[in-house]
């Protein structure tokens, strides 16, 4: 098997006897073993009577097994044991997947299996579970993304499996006469899964030849009934189905012109990867790009290459550009230049040292690529090994084995006026259609002649040229010698007024690869909303005049981010430290120029403007989870605070606060990896050049947070336009010790996996249904969320204070075995070690963050931890957490089928923010 020689795992591929395929891999370094198993089954299986079948039957598999009848009790032994588990179904596959502590994997392993084996089907779970596939479907009908891809599935083929309803729904799902979906279900599951189509990867500190007899003892009793894979005879596109324009209509606030051409899809081509080749011209965005004239001329603000939806036997090759407004009304001359472009790679862009470029810098990202999770290690795995020769599955995704002129040529000639379908999403046309189960307007033409002679040019304008050789790419790969007074952690190796410096020189992974952080804290960045806004508009401007000239080093593996926070903006640059100076030259010297251009600043406002006010737009959870952090931080405003400033921003207004800005600051820097002391501090010497300015003081941001003690039961509604209701419930730890850490993340440790059972599972309130820790400015805290098309607001905080009403029973209950288990998993969670250098870059750089300069804080979490009895956290539950005495925020919403049910009892509602925030209290750590 071709691995990278820096992967010191050990892989072993082997079939069992009933056919099914594995991949063991041991790898000595790990702390958690996983398994992920998917078998070539997906909605494309679907009968057509019975849309969402295969998802249907994804879901219920989780919930009881012959040797296991208890519903919900493999995610409950995965949760008390430290995992996480999931699945997913896609056209042709479903794949499921879990992580846990080693010690557990077998029992794990028996338990997952049995899905395979023994499926229950229990009448009442099926019932029940159908009601969650049909909120899982409501929940999406306001998602753009999702009513998009039901208007491309109803204008591609009909005949072609890909135009089926792939969720599945109440009415899809339901008993018919003399036909219960139960039945259904079971005769679906019995004439598709076989031990032949599925793949499995296994992982974990265990050897190989474990690995191998746990697969064997537990995998071999799925019975392989020797099914051929679905072979799809129609095409996805039909001669009807050719040059046709699609327009439909967002919810949000979008505008994006897709064009897409279906391809011949070989089962080989990933060896050499011809579409990747071209992806990358016509998406490149430096100089000369076509990204870079259609921006020049106003037209787009982005452009992507090389998407599209693909399976075994069909593949289609999408462009996605984002309009400005400007561009709606020339999309027939976007579209002339994207076939010059074409046809500039054509003539021009098809030659081998391109193709060893790319090439070389696939090597580079495969022979340095960084230890994956082990649920992500066998989640790519099980897939490659559905579509990649046994020798290829680890090495298949980043392999390009050699130039093919001819290949990529023939893919180009694809590529025609004749074999387009154009995709425009936007609002203000005329639409005559409605799609089936999301109701999205869209209209459908074919191109008219005129539009098609316009577009078979063979003039490329002189504008467009081809990427000039890479200058990121790595020379200096070998690691550096360690130096002689190297330390295990970093240290801080400047301190000046306004400027602290630390530096390690990473030890162990050993890779030729580093971090840098930048933190600058401005007070003025952050002194009102006003200010706030215009530092992200700052950032969003820096970020457009840096993309055409950065763009190299991250084709080369270097990659940059730049955003704005509570406290001001952070740089941060990854990847292979090589030519990190040269890339971090070009950002500080775009910074000195600040050329604030008025035409882009248009454009960027109004992004931002419309991304803020497609913020309302989101999901109920999602916008009430905006507004608390808004209510508790406010260096974080939410969308509608933040579109009222905006409003008040004017280009000129932007040179002055900048300036104002760096008159008062703090930076932090943090230079990590394969990195010399003496690098780290000509590094830092740049970036102090580029900041200084006359007359400079120097000050930290400070980060207020709202706090809740005291406060008791407090609620905040917002009005929302959707079916659905919402409730999110907030606890917040009065002080940030490392006890409270540690109370608080246990008490989400014990009960997550049960309060979704008990309101998903058994209440079936909803499908977006969970508890888990949300810290706040270095404070400990809880949150409880639903989102329910069953249930006003008054009903769902009803369940959740039962709920937590009998939580404490359910500790005491709790034997004495299962209290120490869950603690035990959790503490080895806390202590897992990093595995890979951005892991642990990371992690240093919050603890600098949290001025945790010892790097303490995680051992006297897990220490607190360890001294924490069943008396202890019942006391916590009754004193914290029990409804009637609690402090908390309750966010919620009422959906326009709830309206009755709006009103919550025993909850002080806020009506005034400022107000609210004067009577609390207040941390400004």
């Amino acid at each position: 098997m071709h691995v990278s020689p820096n992967d010191n795992k050990r892989y072993r591929y082997f079939t069992l006897p009933n056919a099914l395929r594995v991949l063991a891999v041991s790898d000595p370094a790990a702390h958690r073993s996983a398994a992920a198993l998917s078998v070539n089954v997906g909605h494309f299986h679907d009968p057509a009577d019975r849309e969402g079948l295969a998802h249907f039957l994804e879901h219920m598999l989780f919930l009881g097994t012959d040797a296991y009848p208890l519903a919900g009790d493999f995610q409950r032994f995965i949760s008390q044991h430290g995992g996480h588990n999931n699945a997913w179904t896609g056209t042709e596959n479903t794949t499921f997947f879990f992580d846990i502590r080693p010690s557990q994997f077998r029992a794990a392993l028996d338990r997952f299996s049995a899905f395979f084996i023994s499926p229950r089907f229990d009448a009442d779970a099926v019932d029940k579970e159908r009601q969650s596939v049909d909120a899982e479907y409501r929940m999406k009908l306001n998602d753009d993304v999702r009513r998009i891809y039901q208007v491309h599935k109803e204008t591609i083929n009909p005949a072609h499996p890909f135009a089926k309803f792939s969720v599945g729904s109440l009415e899809t799902l339901a008993d018919r006469a003399g036909q219960s979906v139960r039945d259904d279900l079971i005769a679906f599951y019995h004439a598709n899964y076989s031990a032949n189509l599925m793949t499995l990867a296994v992982t974990g500190p265990q050897s190989l030849d474990e690995l191998e007899a746990m697969a064997q003892q537990h995998f071999s009793a799925i019975i392989n009934h020797d099914y051929s894979p679905l072979r799809i005879h129609e095409p996805l596109i039909s001669a009807a189905q050719r040059r046709q324009w699609v327009t439909v209509e967002p919810l949000k606030e979008v505008r994006k012109l897709t064009l897409a051409f279906s391809l011949p899809e070989s089962e080989y081509q990933y060896r050499t990867k011809p579409l990747s080749y071209i992806a990358h011209l016509l998406g490149y965005e430096g100089p000369g790009s076509l990204m870079s004239l259609l921006k020049s001329k106003g037209y787009i603000n982005t452009l992507s290459a090389g998407g599209g939806i693909s399976g075994k036997d069909f593949r289609e090759f999408t462009l996605s550009l984002a309009l400005t407004e400007l561009g709606l009304s020339k999309l027939d001359d976007i579209i002339t230049y994207v076939f010059q472009a074409i046809q500039l790679i054509r003539q021009y862009g098809v030659e081998a040292w391109r193709y060893q470029e790319k090439r070389q810098v696939q090597e580079l990202a495969f022979y340095y690529q960084e230890p994956l999770r082990p649920i992500d290690t066998v989640s790519q795995l099980v897939m490659n090994m559905q579509h990649y020769d046994p020798i290829e599955v680890v090495y298949g995704d980043y392999m390009m084995a050699g130039f093919d002129h001819a290949q990529i040529q023939a893919m180009l000639q694809q590529m025609t006026v004749d074999n387009l379908r154009v995709t425009l999403i936007a609002k203000g046309f005329k639409y005559d259609k409605l799609a089936k189960w999301y109701d999205t307007p869209y209209a459908v033409k074919h191109f008219s002649e005129k539009q098609c002679e316009k577009w078979r040019t063979t003039y490329i304008s002189p504008a467009l040229t081809l990427p000039d050789p890479n200058p990121y790419i790595a020379d200096a790969l070998r690691p550096l010698p360690l130096e002689d007074d190297a330390s295990d952690t970093p240290i801080l190796i400047e301190e000046l007024p306004g400027f602290r410096l630390w530096h390690g020189q990473e030890p162990h992974f050993r890779v030729p690869k580093g971090h840098v952080y930048i933190a600058i804290d401005s007070p003025h960045a952050v002194a009102s909303v006003k200010n706030i806004v215009m530092t992200r508009l700052s950032v969003e401007m820096l970020l457009e005049a840096l993309n055409e000239h950065a763009y190299q080093a991250e084709i080369a593996g270097i990659n940059y981010n730049l955003y704005a926070h509570q406290g001001g903006v952070t740089l941060n640059i990854s990847g292979f430290n090589d030519k990190q100076p040269l890339l971090l030259a070009l950002i500080l010297d775009t910074f000195s120029r600040r050329n604030f251009k008025p035409e882009r600043f248009e454009v960027i406002k109004s992004q931002l403007k419309r991304n803020w006010e497609n913020g309302a737009k989101n999901k109920p959870l999602s916008q009430l989870y905006n507004s608390m952090t808004g209510i508790l931080q406010p260096n974080n405003p939410p969308y509608q605070a933040l579109l009222d400033a905006l409003d008040t921003v004017t280009l000129a207004d932007l040179p002055e606060f900048v300036e104002a800005m760096f008159a008062t600051l703090h930076v932090d820097m943090f230079v990590y990896g394969n990195w010399h002391r003496h690098q780290a501090k000509a590094l830092a010497e740049t970036v102090k050049d580029a900041l200084r300015v006359d007359d400079q003081t120097y000050q930290e941001s400070v980060r207020p947070l709202t706090l809740l003690d005291d406060c008791g039961t407090v609620s905040y509604e917002l009005a929302l336009d959707h079916a659905e209701s919402a409730l999110l419930v907030y606890y917040q730890s009065p002080d940030t010790s490392s006890e409270a850490v540690a109370t608080y993340t246990l008490a989400n440790h014990l009960m997550s996996a049960t309060f979704f059972n008990e309101l998903r599972t058994r209440q079936q309130l909803g499908y977006m249904v969970g508890a888990g820790n949300l810290p706040l400015n270095r404070h400990p805290g809880l949150i409880f969320y639903v989102q329910s098309p069953m249930a006003g607001p008054n009903q769902l905080m009803a369940a959740v204070d039962d709920f937590l009403n009998a939580l404490f029973m359910i500790l005491l209950e709790m034997s004495e075995a299962r209290w120490q288990s869950s603690k035990q998993s959790l503490l080895a969670q806390i202590r897992e070690p990093d595995n890979n250098l951005r892991a642990r870059a990371q992690r240093y750089w919050i603890s600098i963050g949290n001025k945790d300069y010892h790097y303490e804080r995680r051992e006297q979490v897990a220490e607190a931890m360890e001294s924490l009895t069943r008396a202890d956290m019942v006391r916590f539950v009754v004193n914290r957490l029990k409804p009637r005495t609690a402090d908390r925020l309750v966010m919620h919403s009422c959906g326009s089928e709830h309206r009755e049910h709006a009103e919550l009892d025993g909850a002080h509602p806020i009506r005034d923010i400022d107000a609210f925030r004067a009577i609390c209290g207040r941390s400004e750590e």
